[in-house]
């Protein structure tokens, strides 16, 4: 994730970047950070944030984040997912060490894996999940040694889906159809973790960026940086981060449900901001003096 680009202000953790404005070549200045979200809630919990120091692989980072969770909230989840970048020996070993399982995307750097499958489930008859407007043949075997370095055999999980949609467009209703392949490798066994459910843990990934990074950066200001300073920032993620938290806990546990038919979580969130507005009394700290 890249936070608060700029190309005035800058620091020392800053990662640099040439872009193109109007033609013309400038330097963008910008901040790196990766964050450890849990998924498969109804409410979108991100747990911490470790920024990517310049010059330095978002997995090196990762690790640094991991460490710091696993201590903290390493009952909170069984595996790690990540995209097809975290599929490397030195990652999937360091959740094995830690013991947590990982789910990551399979794409050309691991050729030979990925090969490998290929060629086996080209001669396998495809399991099939029929759902309306959605067609989905997967293919899922254990026991692939291809990923060089793994401490383990790897778990290979293909599906081919095709997806029916039907869009309102002058009038009429058209149907449009797309086909997608998805390829994930994983340390779970099939006894532990069936093929549907692996699935969608794997299609889970998204979560991040749609249920927070977006809706953060459209809704809750993460792309203002208030204070250009390493420490600052961190500090401004997290505390947006148990805010968010905190909203969506009132929202979905403790508002009725005929109540939230007529109220969105950024209505919610409009409504605080307004009562705080108009509020003619102030926090008490306030009138301390010093």
């Amino acid at each position: 994730m890249s936070f608060f680009p700029s190309r005035h202000r800058c620091c020392k953790a800053c990662s640099q970047r040439k872009i193109k404005i109007h033609g013309e070549e400038v330097i963008e200045y910008y901040h790196r950070g990766v964050v450890c979200h849990l998924v498969g809630y109804d409410i979108a919990v991100p747990l911490d944030v470790e920024l990517i120091r310049p010059g330095e692989g978002e997995i090196i980072a990762a690790k640094r984040l991991l460490e710091r969770v696993l201590q903290s909230y390493g009952r909170f989840f069984d595996a790690v997912l990540g995209d097809a970048l975290y599929l490397e020996a030195p990652f999937f070993n360091f959740c094995i060490d830690h013991g947590k399982h990982a789910i990551a995307v399979i794409k050309g750097d691991q050729r030979a894996l990925l090969r490998d499958a290929q060629g086996l489930f080209g001669q396998m008859k495809p399991g099939l999940w029929d759902e309306p407007r959605r067609l989905t043949q997967f293919w899922d075997v254990e026991g692939f040694s291809s990923a060089e370095g793994v401490k383990v055999p790897l778990r290979v999980l293909h599906a081919y889906e095709t997806i029916t949609k039907r869009e309102r467009i002058g009038k009429q209703w058209i149907e449009t159809v797309e086909d997608h392949h998805w390829w994930w490798a994983t340390t779970f066994p099939l006894s532990q973790l069936p093929s549907r459910q692996l699935w969608k843990a794997g299609h889970r990934r998204w979560d991040v960026e749609n249920d927070l990074f977006n809706t953060l950066s459209a809704h809750w200001a993460l792309d203002h940086c208030f204070k250009h300073d390493p420490t600052a920032i961190v500090n401004f993620i997290l505390t947006l981060f148990i805010a968010f938290v905190l909203l969506q806990s009132f929202y979905l546990r403790n508002l009725k449900p005929q109540r939230r038919t007529h109220l969105t979580l950024i209505g919610l969130a409009n409504e605080l901001h307004f009562s705080l507005t108009l509020m003619k009394t102030h926090a008490p700290w306030l009138d301390q003096g010093g």
